[in-house]
C-alpha cells in the first residue's frame, strides 16, 4: 500500500489545529499516541518541559493551551522539512514525519512531529515538539532577509561602528559569559563561544570572560592526543561549518585555533586573561551585579543584568583524597595535567579510571614506551567501538543535510524516548561490539552497557562513558593491564594499595576520575548564599531534560549552560529568548511573568 506523506500530515495537522482551536486539552491529546512524547521549548510555558502519555500531555495543556494563542497552524514552507516517511523504531511500519509552523502567545513558533499508526490504523503523534522561534519585531539577525543597505554605503565607516559597538558591549553588557572556577574543562570554550553568538544575532550585548591567556587554551592544555571522538558535523559550532577538508576527528589543537578565529569571524567580545572575582552580590532593587573582572592584573567594575556560566558541563579537576600520599616518592597527576607519555617512557604508570581519558592516555604511554600501564577500573565501563557510535551520528548529521535542519530534527526527539528505545535494544550494541568487548573483557575489563542499559550516548549526559580507537588492542595483549573492581585505599613509597591488600608498583599515577560538577565548582567564588539558591546542574532530569541548564537556575540573574557542541548549539536559542524576554520586560530575572503590578512598573519605564 503506497503513503503518501502529504495526506497523512495534511489529515493530522488539520486535526491537531482544530484540537488547539478548541482549546480542550483532552482532544489536543488524542492527537498524540497513549504513548506519544510532546517535548514543549517555550511555547506553552516559559520552560523546557518533555511529557510522556496523554494522561501527562493532557495535564500539562489543561492549565496553559487556553492561554497558548496557537494560530495560523500551517505546514512548514521550507523545502528541505517537507514530510517525509520514515522506519518507525522496532517495528515493520513506516512513521511520517512534519514540520509545521505557526503563531502563539509568545511569538513565532515552529513544530516538528512523527506520526506512526495506531492500533486501529489512525496516525497519530508518537513524538511532537512545538517551539518558541523568534519573538515578533526582535527576531533572530540571520532567520531575517538579506540587507543590502547595512554596507557599501558611501562614508560609512564600518569599522568604526564597530569598535564603538564593542566599546559599548564592554562598558555596560547586559550579560557575562564566562568561567569563574579555577581550572577549566574541555567543553567551557565551545559553550561559551556558540552562547556568545547566538546572543549577538540576537541584539542581547554580551560580554565573555576567559581566564587563559588565548581563547583555545583550554583545550592547547590537554594531552597532545586528544581528538574528538564525534564526526565533524556533531560538533561543528553554530553559523559557521568547517571547510570542506576538515578531518572527520578535530584534534586538540585544531579545534583550539578554530575557536579562536571563531570569536573573530561571529565579532564576538572577549576579554582573554580575565577571571570574575568572588562573590559577586546581586542587587533585588536595580536587578543587576555587582562584579568585578580582574582583567590583565587589573581590576574592571561592570554592572551586568546576567551571568551565564557556560563552562561545558564540569568544573575543577576530581581528584580521590586518598591517605598517605606525601610518602609516596613518585609523581602524581590528575589527567588534565597530561601532557603527553613521552616524559614517562621507561616509568612504570597507574591509571585510575576507564573512561574516555584514560583510555587515550594509556594508549599514549604505551606507544611512547612507558614500562608498565596499569588502568584501574573502579566500576563497570560502557565502552564501544567509535565507528559504531559515528555511524550513528552520521545518520542523524548528514553531510547533505543543513545543520540547523540536522539540529531541529535531532532536538525534537526526546531523550526519555531515545532512553526506552535505546534499553529495548540494547542486545544490538552487544552484538555489533562483540569483537571489541572479546578482547577487552580478555584483558580483564568489566563492560556493561550503563546501568540500566542506555547505552553511551545517554550515559554521557548522565555520567560519562568511553569510545574505543585503538586502545582495545593493547588491553587484548596485555600492553595495558587492568585491574577491574578495586579502587586505590593508600599509598605507599612505591606505589598503591587496593582494596582487595595488593599492591601496585608506580612511579606515576594518574587520576583520569573526571570533574566536580560545575555547581559544586562554583559555589566558592559565587558564594552558598547564591548557589545554594540553584538547582542541579546536569544530568537528566524526569522528564529527560538537561538539569538546571538554559532555565532558570533558582537564582535571578544566574544561569548555566552545559554540554555537547549539539546541545549548546540548539539550547543557545531557547536561553537567548528568555533573556531577551527579560530584557524587553516580559519575563522577570527569574524567568517568571511579571505581575500586573510590575507590567504596570515597566510601562512608565
Amino acid at each position: 500500500m503506497h503513503l503518501d506523506p502529504n495526506v497523512v500530515a495534511s489529515e493530522w495537522l488539520a486535526a491537531f489545529s482544530e484540537a488547539v482551536q478548541s482549546a480542550d486539552p483532552t482532544r489536543v491529546a488524542e492527537t498524540f499516541l497513549e504513548s506519544g512524547w510532546f517535548r514543549d521549548i517555550l511555547v506553552f510555558t516559559w520552560d523546557i518541559r518533555t511529557l510522556a502519555g496523554q494522561e501527562k500531555i493532557t495535564s500539562y495543556l489543561a492549565n496553559t493551551l487556553a492561554n497558548s494563542g496557537i494560530s495560523d497552524v500551517k505546514v512548514d514552507e521550507d523545502p528541505l522539512l517537507v514530510p517525509r516517511t520514515f522506519d518507525v523504531p522496532a517495528t515493520q511500519t513506516l512513521g511520517v514525519e512534519v514540520a509545521f509552523t505557526f503563531e502563539c502567545a509568545h511569538g513565532h513558533g515552529r513544530a516538528n512531529a512523527r506520526l506512526v499508526p495506531d492500533a486501529a490504523g489512525s496516525y497519530k503523534a508518537m513524538t511532537l515538539m512545538t517551539e518558541l522561534r523568534d519573538l515578533p519585531g526582535h527576531e533572530e539577525l540571520g532567520t531575517l532577509p538579506l540587507r543590502d543597505d547595512i554596507t557599501g554605503i558611501p562614508g560609512r565607516d564600518m569599522q568604526e561602528e564597530f569598535t564603538n559597538w564593542v566599546r559599548e558591549v564592554e562598558t555596560k553588557p547586559y550579560v557575562l559569559i564566562g568561567t569563574v572556577q579555577k581550572y577549566l574543562p574541555v567543553g567551557g570554550g565551545q559553550t561559551a563561544l556558540q552562547i556568545a553568538a547566538r546572543f549577538k544575532q540576537m541584539d542581547i550585548p554580551a560580554l565573555v570572560v576567559e581566564r587563559h591567556v588565548r581563547i583555545g587554551d583550554s583545550w592547547r592544555k590537554r594531552y597532545p592526543s586528544l581528538t574528538l571522538h564525534t564526526v565533524r558535523r556533531h560538533h561543528t559550532l553554530l553559523y559557521q561549518p568547517y571547510p570542506s577538508n576538515w578531518p572527520q576527528f578535530t584534534p586538540r589543537d585544531k579545534i583550539a585555533d578554530w575557536l579562536e578565529q571563531y570569536a573573530a569571524t561571529q565579532d564576538l567580545v572577549v576579554w582573554t586573561n580575565a577571571e570574575l572575582k568572588v562573590k559577586p552580590i546581586y542587587n533585588a532593587e536595580t536587578k543587576d551585579w555587582d562584579v568585578t573582572i580582574l582583567r590583565e592584573g587589573f581590576d574592571v567594575k561592570l554592572r551586568p543584568a546576567h551571568i551565564v556560566l557556560a563552562t561545558g558541563t564540569l568544573g575543577e579537576p576530581n581528584i580521590p583524597d586518598i591517605p598517605e600520599v606525601a610518602q609516596f616518592s613518585g609523581q602524581v597527576m590528575h589527567s588534565q595535567q597530561f601532557a603527553g607519555g613521552t616524559p614517562y617512557a621507561g616509568k612504570r604508570v597507574v591509571v585510575i579510571g576507564a573512561g574516555n581519558s584514560s583510555i587515550d592516555i594509556c594508549q599514549d604511554l604505551v606507544l611512547r614506551g612507558a614500562e608498565s600501564v596499569t588502568m584501574v577500573q573502579r566500576s563497570q565501563t560502557c565502552v564501544l567501538a567509535r565507528e559504531y557510535v559515528c555511524e550513528l551520528l552520521r545518520r542523524s548529521f548528514p553531510e547533505d543535510v543543513p545543520l540547523p535542519v540536522a539540529d531541529f530534527r535531532w532536538g525534537s526527539f526526546p531523550l526519555g524516548l531515545l532512553k526506552q528505545l535505546t534499553i529495548a535494544d540494547q542486545q544490538s550494541a552487544w552484538d555489533a561490539n562483540k569483537e571489541l568487548h572479546d578482547k577487552l573483557r580478555k584483558g580483564g575489563l568489566n563492560l556493561s552497557m550503563g546501568p540500566e542499559g542506555q547505552g553511551i550516548y545517554l550515559l554521557t549526559l548522565e555520567r560519562g562513558g568511553g569510545l574505543d580507537k585503538g586502545g582495545a588492542d593493547m588491553i587484548g595483549d596485555g600492553r595495558i593491564q587492568v585491574k577491574g573492581g578495586i579502587s586505590p585505599q593508600r599509598f605507599t613509597e612505591t606505589g598503591l594499595v587496593m582494596s582487595d591488600e595488593s599492591e601496585l608498583p608506580a612511579d606515576v599515577v594518574i587520576f583520569a576520575t573526571g570533574f566536580v560538577r560545575i555547581r559544586e565548582a562554583n559555589a566558592e567564588v559565587l558564594g552558598h548564599e547564591v548557589i545554594d539558591k540553584t538547582d542541579e546542574v546536569f544530568g537528566l532530569d524526569e522528564e529527560g531534560e538537561i538539569k538546571g541548564s538554559y532555565r532558570p537556575s533558582g537564582h535571578p540573574g544566574l544561569w548555566f549552560a552545559t554540554g555537547d557542541f549539539f546541545i549548546s548549539r540548539f539550547m543557545s536559542k531557547a536561553l537567548a529568548l528568555q533573556l531577551k524576554a527579560i530584557q524587553l520586560g516580559i519575563l522577570e530575572h527569574d524567568g517568571r511573568r511579571p505581575s500586573m503590578k510590575e507590567k504596570e512598573q515597566i510601562s512608565k519605564l
